[in-house]
């Protein structure tokens, strides 16, 4: 395998800095002459890899759903290619997909967004890409379905799974992830009943 171009390298570096300048002091902190210098960059080299604040921000979003995405690539490598849309479930729900980190980071994004436009663009984009994913798994186990249905129980779903997860940190049981797991099988079922799919899981 090659290595990494320089400017993957760079970019990575930046957007390691942009990360750490978030968490000790916020997002409205990482400007992108703080980014730079973090870095030991000027403004005008940081502008060759990001060249506005924006950039920068959907870069960090970026970042975001690859780590969230790469997490859910492994369980379906693990478990097969042809690895259901229940066991991902599973997995979604499970204390096993808690990620601190990147919950820091959506904490950030999610209270400056109220304040700050292109925040909020930047993390709605960043939710409306986690929803398309989730509806690309219920398309996949439910092919015949209803396209605005299966949009519809992505949304759920995806809804569900945010508000566990925010639950789950704030000292919520385990037992209230397995409800949420079971009642997302309970929305994917109903969606393959309306196809004429059969659901051959049993009950938790």
């Amino acid at each position: 395998m090659g290595r990494k171009s320089l400017q993957a390298v760079r970019r990575s570096q930046i957007l390691d800095a942009c990360e750490e300048i978030v968490l000790e002091g916020g997002l409205a902190s990482a400007s992108p002459a703080r980014v730079a210098g973090r870095v030991g960059l000027d403004r005008t080299t940081l502008h060759h890899y990001f060249r506005t604040r924006s950039e920068l921000l959907a870069g960090l979003v970026q970042r975001i759903v690859d780590g969230y995405l790469a997490e859910v690539r492994e369980v379906q490598v693990e478990r097969g290619s042809n690895a259901d849309v229940a066991e991902i479930l599973d997995f979604l729900l499970s204390p096993d997909f808690a990620r601190p980190h990147y919950d820091r980071l959506l904490d950030e994004f999610s209270a400056a967004s109220y304040e700050d436009a292109e925040v909020r663009k930047q993390l709605r984009r960043l939710f409306v890409t986690l929803e398309e994913f989730t509806v690309s798994l219920l398309l996949k186990a439910v092919p015949d379905a209803a396209p605005e249905r299966v949009r519809e129980t992505a949304y759920t779903v995806y809804a569900l799974i945010e508000g566990a997860y925010l639950l789950h940190a704030l000292g919520f049981p385990d037992d209230r992830l397995r409800a949420a797991r079971r009642t997302a099988h309970r929305l994917v079922e109903e969606l393959q009943r309306e196809a004429g799919t059969s659901p051959d899981r049993a009950e938790e």
